[in-house]
């Protein structure tokens, strides 16, 4: 019987697993492959600074710096990560050290001061140097209770006034928008959203190509997900 429990437990844990990194391919649609573009721009031997990303977005900007000899140091007020670096981008202090290029990846909206973080990202990258920037939008709260901001394009392009060459894309459309909030369901504690959590899964993923269809149809640029920005210091 012990047996039998302990096979059922780990299956079903298994499960989830998987569902939960399928919900992640829809959530973070058009992140990567935005990303994957930045990274692969990146020139060999320049000096990278990864601020507070970590996981897949870490491990894909090491792999391209790996494959392409340019240097990443990363910087994270959490001292459990073993940044390089550890400090907040608001209040840092580069002490005249600067970047090419700066990847602030899904982490502005936990920053407490945003526009602080900008402006000292500012004067942490070289003339010229490149700010690689991604925000959710329409999107729900995670990592509480870390989770203080979201952004329009118009809020993103008031903190990058000082900037040049600001580029501002949605990372995808309203109706695929609201794709990802319905299979962001799993992700929460309730036991009736983790139950369902596989139908709601294949739910969305029948409904992707829907989504997509009706966000082509139907173009406007109210509601997204996310956007993808670059940015850089005149």
């Amino acid at each position: 019987m012990l047996s039998t429990f302990r096979v059922k437990t780990y299956t079903s844990g298994m499960i989830r697993k998987f569902v939960v990194k399928l919900s992640k391919i829809l959530s973070r649609q058009g992140l990567y492959p935005f990303l994957e573009n930045a990274f692969a721009q990146i020139p060999a031997n320049a000096s990278v600074l990864n601020v507070g990303a970590g996981g897949e977005i870490e491990g894909l900007l090491r792999q391209y710096a790996s494959s392409r000899s340019f240097d990443v140091k990363s910087l994270d007020i959490d001292p459990a990560r073993q940044p390089d670096i550890e400090g907040d981008l608001s209040s840092h202090d580069f002490g005249g050290k600067e970047f090419d290029v700066i990847v602030l990846s899904e982490v502005l909206e936990h920053i407490r001061t945003p526009d602080s973080a900008v402006n000292n990202a500012l004067a942490g990258l070289k003339t010229g140097g490149k700010l690689v920037l991604t925000t959710p939008f329409l999107f729900p709260i995670h990592d509480r209770p870390h989770d203080y901001y979201r952004f329009t394009k118009y809020g993103l392009s008031w903190l990058l006034r000082d900037y040049v060459d600001v580029e501002i894309t949605p990372r995808n459309s309203w109706a695929e928008a609201l794709n990802v909030m319905f299979v962001r369901l799993i992700k929460e504690k309730n036991p009736v959203c983790r139950f369902f959590g596989p139908l709601i899964v294949l739910l969305a993923f029948i409904f992707a190509p829907i989504a997509m269809l009706l966000g082509v149809v139907f173009k406007t640029d109210f509601m997204t997900s996310g956007y993808l920005v670059t940015a850089k210091k005149s």
